[in-house]
């Protein structure tokens, strides 16, 4: 297990690996962090300097961390009306995770499945905590009300 925190993302922010350093910035523009940098001998996980890059599914998957940051982006949304998240593969900018599902009767609903394994994934990082930010204000304000709603379910118990 590697005794760290870190901040993953999905795949909704354009990304490639052909050595370049591409950045993701969320919040109008006040924060910026870039992609996970692949260089040396180290697997992303295991090297120090990366504390400050965001990982992504290949370079998290097999690794467990002390804390983890998953920051859903737009491909992940929420509707107030049904109480459900909605999940758009439109946003999801990682195209190579839909290969080989030509035949599939329900593309869209495959891709959706994808997305979910992936966060699915993604949350598991932590072994002491995970943080949860989500792009989406509708998403990060039902996020905070089930937090609230959890926290005063368990000071109930105790």
């Amino acid at each position: 297990m590697i005794r760290r925190k870190n901040i993953i993302f999905f795949a909704t922010y354009f990304y490639k690996k052909d050595g370049g350093i591409y950045y993701i910035s969320e919040d109008k523009g006040n924060y910026k962090i870039p992609w996970n940098i692949t260089n040396g001998n180290y697997t992303w996980a295991e090297n120090e300097s990366t504390i400050k890059e965001a990982g992504s599914i290949y370079t998290i998957q097999g690794f467990d961390l002390n804390y983890v940051g998953v920051i859903l982006g737009p491909s992940i949304t929420y509707d107030k009306q049904s109480d459900c998240l909605v999940i758009k593969p439109e946003n999801y900018k990682d195209v190579g995770a839909f290969a080989g599902i030509e035949g599939i009767e329900s593309v869209k609903q495959a891709n959706e499945k994808i997305i979910l394994n992936s966060m699915n994934v993604l949350m598991k990082r932590g072994i002491e905590g995970l943080y949860i930010y989500a792009i989406n204000e509708a998403l990060r304000e039902r996020l905070l009300e089930l937090q609230v709603e959890s926290l005063n379910k368990w000071s109930y118990i105790l």
